[in-house]
């Protein structure tokens, strides 16, 4: 235990020396860029200035980006489905800068409370505060994602309805895609369609538009559709309708299919707190009987 405590001062004194020094040189580099940040998804924003400082450090010794790889690529393409394509590389350096900052907070802190509770209480409580809160905020921004992919599939159907039922009465295709765009300003993607009208409206060709709305939505149901209705616009809607109707009835299966597979998780999830209270109220119940008939068998 004495040799525990000795490695976790020394670790926790170094940890706090980097945190000090980033703080002190980078505590107000990134005020305008983590001011918009929203503080729901990315907790504790305030401190994100120490990991994009470390970030800063690591990029200027190995002359590199961090987004540069493979992998932060395929991120970003994850993030930009919540938060724009634009975007996506600033969230990326904030998804681990955010990582970084806790640690970098959290990590002194819990191998400090090693030492002054010397007890295996304490390492637990360091362990929770070293990865769980780091651990956590990746949780949620995964979980963004798949909410907002869960929110797009959701409306989808309703979308290609009403643009297929537009066209087929005659409407032009592209004067179709912005009424329907403009007849929801709630929903995430009504809000894509928006942003794509906005892009053909300053010059962006129609096919370009289209792949980076299907791009930004990020599912295969969208990035089909996206290429149907391409061929709507360049051939006329004549030769697309049947495709789009089509679509649009899958759309409306899979949604249901959908929501059956969300109740079928959701009654799973309650399966684990009935279990545990049915265990609970077994120990409360059989315990004592237990306990009353060994009583007996003593005397």
């Amino acid at each position: 235990m004495y040799l525990l405590m000795t490695v976790c001062v020394l670790v926790a004194t170094v940890m706090a020396a980097i945190w000090m020094i980033l703080y002190f040189k980078y505590k107000d580099q990134f005020n305008e860029i983590l001011e918009d940040v929203d503080d729901g998804i990315f907790t504790l924003k305030e401190l994100y200035f120490i990991g994009l400082g470390a970030i800063d450090v690591f990029e200027k010794v190995k002359k590199k980006k961090i987004s540069s790889s493979e992998k932060a690529l395929e991120e970003m393409k994850k993030l930009s489905e919540v938060f724009g394509r634009a975007n996506a590389e600033l969230y990326y350096y904030i998804a681990h800068a955010g990582v970084i900052s806790l640690f970098l907070t959290f990590a002194p802190i819990g191998l400090t409370l090693v030492c002054l509770m010397k007890s295996l209480m304490g390492l637990g409580i360091g362990v929770v505060l070293m990865f769980i809160l780091p651990f956590g905020l990746r949780m949620g921004i995964n979980s963004s994602v798949s909410n907002k992919k869960d929110e797009l599939l959701s409306e989808f159907p309703k979308m290609v309805s009403k643009l297929t039922m537009l066209i087929n009465a005659g409407m032009l295709v592209r004067r179709a895609w912005d009424e329907v765009a403009n007849s929801n300003h709630e929903e995430a993607l009504y809000e894509e369609m928006r942003i794509t009208s906005k892009d053909i409206q300053e010059g962006m060709a129609i096919d370009r538009a289209m792949e980076s709305f299907a791009s930004r939505c990020g599912i295969k149901e969208i990035r089909k559709f996206s290429s149907i209705y391409v061929q709507a616009v360049n051939r006329g809607a004549s030769e697309s309708i049947n495709s789009m109707k089509i679509m649009a009835d899958e759309a409306w299966e899979q949604k249901k299919q959908l929501s059956k597979q969300k109740g079928e998780i959701a009654s799973q999830k309650l399966l684990i707190p009935n279990m545990l209270m049915f265990v609970g109220i077994m120990i409360v119940v059989v315990v004592p009987m237990i306990a009353s008939m060994l009583s007996g068998f003593n005397l």
